[in-house]
């Protein structure tokens, strides 16, 4: 029998805890069929089987345009897609190769300086004693920030972009959990992927006049891979991909990490009793609290797993976090250990669409911790975190909070 709390959209017991309802599901139903929603859906669940999806790209395709034979690409925001989370064959190489020609060690490297202010300005601030919302106070003031200075975006944007984030990540996987659509939240966010989309061809006009250096834009209108260069569209979807993906993915690691000094004394002790666990700390917050919780994927073919068959065009629904905890991969699934090793988790995917931009998120995420654990004597929360509506996302919307240096 499936779990009735299996929905992370309508079931306030797994948006409560998730992690538990996962386990159960992981252990009866590994390969899960269910049709909560618009569209049938099959659920994987143990890490092995995971993983073999995420890298089997000729069977489990990205193209989210075949999601639901295609019906639902306006209430999935299709046209916000067109890079490399969609794309799969030719293109999706083709991209990948200019976005590593762009990302490359020494350009991420280049912006330790200034991810190293951005912590310093929002440490000074926290540091005068008052509380504090830890997501939007803190967390999001470093990565929106951040990622308007990498895509040369003017700061002051900062809170719109911010908003356009939200309202784009509540409609996210409500075809599979809704057995119908809210039309004025699919309306919402077709408005703002169009006010965002008009956001950056204005950027995009004005950095064709005024090209510059150092920053993204700029880079993938300029670079070229065996001949190639990226469309306007394709810039313009790589660079929503990096400002959506770059804020919410490394807000919510940023948040977790904080919670989690703040709730386990022990894990708080030993990071700060030796900063070395710092990375590897990270990576189990990774871990234990990836902040997208599951990916897509569409069959291209009839396959069974674990006498379970997927229909050609069936969606794949393939679950990170429950991959993340799988005891037969994981010693201790469901404890925090600061210096796990190996850690062969899955927080930012696997395979060829292993996220581009985790170094940057991780440096990001080490910067953040070491300033806390060198310049604070302890973290405390007040009352309860306010968690976000969809949970196919490890995120809260906000927690108060306080840095105490006596």
């Amino acid at each position: 029998m499936l779990d009735p709390d299996f929905n992370a959209m309508t079931s306030s017991a797994f948006r409560t805890d998730p992690y538990s309802v996962l386990a159960r599901m992981r252990r009866a139903n590994p390969v899960a069929h269910l049709s909560p929603g618009l569209i049938e859906s099959w659920h994987i669940l143990r890490y092995d089987d995971v993983r073999d999806v995420l890298l089997d790209t000729e069977t489990f395709s990205s193209d989210r345009s075949l999601v639901g034979g295609g019906k639902l690409a306006d209430a999935n925001l299709g046209f916000l897609f067109n890079n490399l989370i969609s794309a799969t064959g030719h293109k999706h190489r083709r991209l990948r190769m200019i976005g590593n020609r762009v990302f490359m060690p020494k350009f991420i490297e280049s912006f330790r300086p200034l991810v190293q202010s951005l912590v310093d300005e929002r440490m000074n601030l926290a540091l005068r004693g008052d509380e504090f919302d830890l997501v939007e106070d803190f967390a999001a003031e470093i990565t929106v920030a951040m990622v308007c200075e990498i895509l040369g975006l003017p700061r002051a944007d900062k809170v719109q972009i911010r908003r356009w984030s939200a309202v784009l990540g509540e409609n996210s996987g409500a075809s599979t959990w809704l057995p119908q659509q809210d039309p004025a939240l699919v309306e919402k966010g077709r408005q703002t992927g169009i006010a965002l989309t008009d956001y950056f061809r204005d950027t995009l006009k004005e950095r064709r006049i005024y090209p510059r250096e150092g920053d993204l834009i700029s880079a993938f209108l300029s670079v070229e891979v065996e001949g190639e260069k990226l469309s306007e569209d394709e810039v313009l979807s790589m660079a929503m991909l990096l400002l959506l993906a770059g804020n919410e993915s490394t807000t919510n690691l940023i948040s977790n990490f904080v919670r989690i000094l703040a709730t386990l004394p022990n894990i708080d002790a030993a990071v700060r009793g030796n900063h070395k666990l710092i990375p590897s700390a990270i990576e189990e917050t990774l871990r234990m609290r990836n902040s997208i919780r599951n990916v897509d994927r569409v069959a291209t073919r009839d396959i069974e797993m674990r006498d379970v068959t997927i229909p050609k065009g069936g969606l794949v629904v393939v679950w990170l976090s429950s991959a993340n905890r799988d005891p037969e991969i994981f010693e201790d699934p469901d404890s925090f250990i600061a210096g796990r090793k190996p850690n062969r988790h899955m927080g930012f995917g696997q395979g060829i669409h292993l996220c581009l931009g985790a170094p940057l998120a991780r440096m990001e995420a080490q910067i953040v911790a070491q300033a806390i654990v060198s310049r604070t004597q302890a973290v405390e929360l007040s009352g309860a975190a306010k968690l976000g509506n969809n949970a196919n996302f490890d995120s809260i919307t906000r927690q108060m909070a306080q840095f105490r240096t006596v």
